[in-house]
């Protein structure tokens, strides 16, 4: 008959076995889960991070890739997979040259440690009615007659969806949602602070 003091005896060293065959995976396991990239996209629209466009009484709006992990996001690329835009109170999705690569991150982009990578999403641009149009220059995934395009969107409400995918980081999703009464101002401060903005 087995003591109680055997069975312990037996479980300890079971556990030892257990340890001993399964520790190298699991510590290879976690070693690598820390390491692993880790991606976030950022919509930013503070005053410090709005830059003048080459388009008269324009200004360019960036988005942030960052980098939350511990080592190198590798071959990053930042695509935005839909977008809808509302006018004339009807909401329309935009398929034509959707999806697409933003100018500025057409190459695919590696990201450090705890860095980001920014890019310009669309302009802020006076239309003749002293209303605001935004302006996206993208390359289509699907080419067309060239590989530039400028969409012209009027800003009432936008939402927009962008996905970065990288060869060593898990996809990173982000949806944008812009409401603004669209009225141009002289003051690009008041502009943005009329234009609501959520993530999800």
């Amino acid at each position: 008959m087995i003591s109680p003091s055997d069975w312990v005896l037996i479980g300890c060293t079971m556990t030892l076995a257990v340890i001993a065959l399964f520790g190298p995976y699991l510590n290879d396991f976690w070693k690598r889960k820390s390491l692993t990239p880790k991606l976030k996209i950022i919509f930013h629209k503070e005053l410090s991070s709005i830059r003048a466009s080459n388009r008269t009484n324009g200004y360019c709006l960036f988005f942030e890739v960052k980098n939350e992990g511990n080592s190198k996001a590798k071959n990053c690329e930042a695509i935005i997979e839909k977008l809808y835009f509302r006018h004339m109170g009807k909401l329309i999705e935009q398929k034509l040259y959707i999806p697409a690569k933003v100018i500025g991150a057409t190459l695919s982009f590696d990201i450090l440690p705890k860095a980001s990578s920014f890019h310009e999403i669309f302009d802020i641009v006076r239309n003749d009615q002293n209303k605001i149009d935004l302006k996206l220059s993208l390359v289509p995934l699907i080419r067309y007659n060239g590989s530039k395009e400028v969409l012209t969107i009027p800003l009432d409400y936008l939402k927009i969806k962008i996905v970065t995918y990288s060869e060593n980081a898990k996809k990173c999703v982000q949806q944008i949602e812009i409401n603004s009464p669209g009225i141009w101002r002289n003051d690009i401060k008041q502009i943005i602070q009329e234009m609501q903005i959520t993530s999800s």
